[in-house]
């Protein structure tokens, strides 16, 4: 047991130093174990920073956050690779060779990235925890009390949030707290969501004790959690459970802060190089150590650019020309201006979503180029949307405030205000402000999802109203999931669905 518990933090911090930037750049350990580490602040500091790694491991396999947030969501077309293209259509529970480990079908239903990320963070919260608080910066007891705190409101923040993803995907999940190889196990049934998002909430109620507001001072801003970061991801899982009094409480929290600001027309596309005036919580790979390669068939920059970013000509992932006119009727908008070209391939006419151009030559070899922006999770501008529904929803809805917060987005995107909208038709002008405003951001779906829910009108063409209220929106987990594991079950809905 001891040993694999020991292979299990090995692996975390290989991970953790194959791919770090700034607090994440620590000197690696040949032999760590728990016994041997956790007695310094710098080990608490690796620990953490392990558990954020591990997240960006979870996104990036399979480009994971946005397949599972955009591909699904009517964005785009067709995509090149069969897999994907089975994503995108919804054909999630069709055969993948179980030897075929590369399949993004295959690894797209697989929990486990998300259960090593857990696994840190449950053993973060062990071990800093029992550590004493004079192993920790500060001039008093206080000081270091606080300072040893804020590795454990981050713990939290990353516990949370994983399962918050892991219920968004996947619905009941099992739920494991205890600091055990278990975690990456398979012995655990699921849990209800209900109860899985209570934890997270209970978790992110201690982080907002335990973390400070942004310090924009700090090289680290953004792309570790906050006291702003917490409130965000509880806005998103109170909205996630249609708790949209709790929504709107925890969105001015973030908003009533004042640690963010919406960037400018001019400045928009530097959201997408990180770490903006707006960013909220961005998982970090915006450097060569932790990119990913530009051109790899398994990138969102290697699906979804050409010419002149990458080497491909036409897009892997087609984005839904349509869906993209409609959306920008302002052409003076700069989310359609900055943030979309048109490329041609033969006859054939593409729009290309250029939010992630950043790519890098290698040492100048344009044979190796680096994708390096950041994931980007919750900013500014999608708090104040998410509070425009909250607003639209909760007990007492107030339409006009809502319609207020568009606008207010929409001037700061160049974009003219809406006028002549009134009651319950407010809600569907926020979403689809929220469409133009967070376009391949990985929101989108979910987006969709809340909004069926409200309004009880479909919103998917792969999705019938009976299948949707059937639960059709949540993964099934792949069948190798149950070989070792007794206690699991399959998604209700992909019962008898799922081909092996």
């Amino acid at each position: 047991m001891k040993a694999k518990k020991q292979i299990i933090y090995i692996t975390a911090i290989v991970l953790l130093f194959s791919s770090c930037k700034k607090f994440l750049d620590q000197t690696p350990v040949s032999t760590a174990t728990d016994e041997t580490t956790w007695k310094t602040e710098g080990d608490a500091n690796a620990g953490v920073a392990a558990s954020y790694s591990l997240l960006r491991s979870a996104f990036n396999a399979s480009i994971a956050y946005y397949s599972y947030g955009d591909l699904t969501s009517g964005e785009f077309l067709t995509a090149e690779d069969p897999s994907f293209s089975n994503v995108l259509n919804m054909r999630w529970g069709t055969a993948v060779q179980s030897s075929f480990t590369y399949d993004p079908l295959l690894k797209l239903r697989i929990y486990t990235p998300f259960y090593t990320a857990v696994a840190q963070s449950n053993r973060c919260l062990n071990y800093i925890g029992n550590m004493p608080a004079s192993a920790f910066t500060g001039d008093n007891a206080a000081s270091q009390t606080a300072a040893k705190n804020r590795y454990l409101g981050e713990a939290y923040f990353t516990r949370a949030f994983a399962y918050f993803i892991m219920c968004r995907v996947w619905g009941d999940v099992p739920l494991v707290l205890e600091n055990t190889e278990a975690t990456v196990s398979q012995q655990y049934g699921r849990t209800s969501q209900a109860t899985v998002l209570k934890q997270a909430i209970a978790d992110l109620t201690k982080a907002t004790q335990y973390l400070n507001l942004r310090d924009n001072s700090s090289t680290d801003r953004a792309v570790r959690a906050d006291k702003g970061a917490a409130y965000a991801l509880l806005a998103h899982i109170y909205a996630w459970m249609s708790d949209y009094d709790s929504c709107n409480a925890a969105c001015d929290a973030v908003i009533n802060s004042g640690s963010y600001s919406l960037m400018s027309a001019a400045s928009f596309m530097d959201i997408y190089k990180g770490q903006s005036q707006e960013s909220i919580f961005e998982i970090a790979q915006n450097n060569i150590s932790e990119s990913s390669d530009a051109n790899a068939y398994y990138t969102l920059a290697g699906s979804t650019l050409t010419a002149p970013y990458i080497k491909r000509t036409v897009p892997a992932w087609v984005v839904d020309g349509s869906k993209v006119v409609s959306l920008y009727t302002d052409t003076n908008d700069v989310r359609l201006k900055k943030g979309f070209i048109q490329v041609s391939s033969g006859t054939t006419s593409y729009y290309e979503c250029i939010k992630y151009v950043n790519v890098q030559n290698v040492n100048g070899n344009a044979n190796y180029q680096v994708s390096l922006n950041n994931i980007i999770i919750f900013r500014l501008a999608d708090i104040e949307l998410l509070k425009a529904e909250a607003l639209c929803a909760k007990s007492a809805a107030d339409y006009g405030t809502a319609l207020s917060l568009v606008n207010k987005v929409r001037a700061a995107r160049n974009a003219a205000s809406i006028t002549g909208v009134a009651g319950a038709d407010v809600l569907q002008t926020v979403e689809d402000e929220r469409g133009r405003e967070l376009f391949l951001e990985g929101h989108r779906f979910y987006d969709l999802v809340r909004l069926e829910r409200l309004n009880h009108l479909q919103q998917f063409d792969n999705i019938s109203p009976g299948e949707f209220a059937a639960g059709k929106y949540y993964w099934p987990l792949d069948p190798t999931l149950f070989i070792n594991n007794s206690q699991l079950t399959q998604t209700s809905f992909w019962l008898g669905k799922v081909m092996n």
